[in-house]
């Protein structure tokens, strides 16, 4: 029992000096992450020749602006969204599209609650809701990234899945890539699904932001988180059946 209480005095001190170091004036400006997300393709049948050639993981990079009041999380317009691959060879032709959708997040800071933009076959979706409080555990665990000093955060999922997110409070924005959100400082690097995504901030501006660049996805048909899900769902496993055997063109989705 005295260890704990002393292991927890200890992350009081650390934390609380954290926090007096925050810079009150870096409340507006621009992060840059990049995004790493592991790839597991199965091939059957003649494509499976081809799975030693195909890419191990995917990486992207996206940014994020935002002021102390709203955040919105968006690819990069310079990076192309799609790559093609094609491989020939035993008689066989293996065809593969990644497509990155044009996937928005606008986060209101102060109320929690976000309007996300999503792209799927060709159709738009706009998806709102509110950022669940209290789901984040901060572990005491520390780190520097990017000069900054930053504490671990945990959440847990209903299958168990964990995600770690590495906030710093000395940039007092409760704000983050993607949905990784709502800590007291902005989120500098997160961990999800065993390692499978890694999100990590490569640069950060702090410059005044045109508030014309900080407006909510107003395209789209409006639909539920879990009626989203659900499209994706049932029109993978469609394509599943399609393309499952004897090959075609395979297309993956990739949801950041």
């Amino acid at each position: 029992m005295k260890k704990i209480l002393l292991s927890s005095t200890l992350f009081a001190i650390c934390f609380g000096s954290f926090a007096q170091s925050g810079d009150t004036s870096a409340k507006e400006g621009k992060v840059v992450y990049e995004d790493v997300m592991k790839l597991e393709i199965v091939l059957e049948g003649a494509a499976a020749q081809f799975a030693d050639q195909l890419p191990k993981e995917r990486r992207s990079t996206k940014e994020l602006i935002f002021n102390e009041n709203v955040s919105l999380y968006q690819n990069i317009k310079e990076e192309e969204s799609a790559e093609d691959i094609a491989m020939e060879g035993g008689g066989a032709m293996f065809q593969m599209k990644m497509m990155e959708p044009d996937n928005r997040l606008f986060l209101d800071i102060k109320k929690l609650k976000v309007v996300e933009k999503q792209e799927f076959m060709t159709r738009v979706f706009l998806i709102e809701g509110d950022i669940k409080q209290g789901e984040w555990k901060v572990t005491g665990e520390q780190k520097v990234i990017l000069d900054y000093p930053c504490m671990q955060a945990v959440k847990e999922n209903e299958e168990g899945e964990k995600t770690f997110a590495w906030f710093t409070p000395s940039i007092p924005v409760a704000t983050g890539p993607s949905e990784y959100v709502g800590l007291p400082g902005l989120v500098l690097q997160v961990e999800s699904g065993d390692g499978d995504r890694v999100l990590t901030a490569k640069s950060i501006e702090f410059t005044e932001i045109d508030k014309k660049l900080l407006v909510k996805p107003k395209k789209g048909k409006k639909v539920t988180r879990e009626e989203f899900d659900d499209i994706v769902a049932k029109k993978m496993e469609e394509m599943g059946a399609e393309h499952g055997e004897g090959g075609g063109t395979f297309m993956i989705h990739i949801e950041r």
